[in-house]
């Protein structure tokens, strides 16, 4: 997945978030699987949430 493209993945995303966010810590190193796939989606969250839900000023 390049780019989170409509509302269902994007929620998906958001889940498994959450359900990474319970596996690591900050002393989960940053070349564990866990981390690596949570940088990843958080990155993909935050470029979704940029594009659709950030207001305009």
């Amino acid at each position: 997945m390049t780019q989170i493209e409509n509302e269902i993945q994007y929620r998906w995303a958001l889940a498994k978030v959450d359900e990474l966010l319970e596996l690591t810590d900050e002393h989960t190193p940053a070349d564990h699987p866990n981390m690596i796939e949570l940088k990843l989606i958080s990155d993909l969250v935050a470029d979704y949430s940029d594009e659709h839900f950030t207001a305009n000023a």
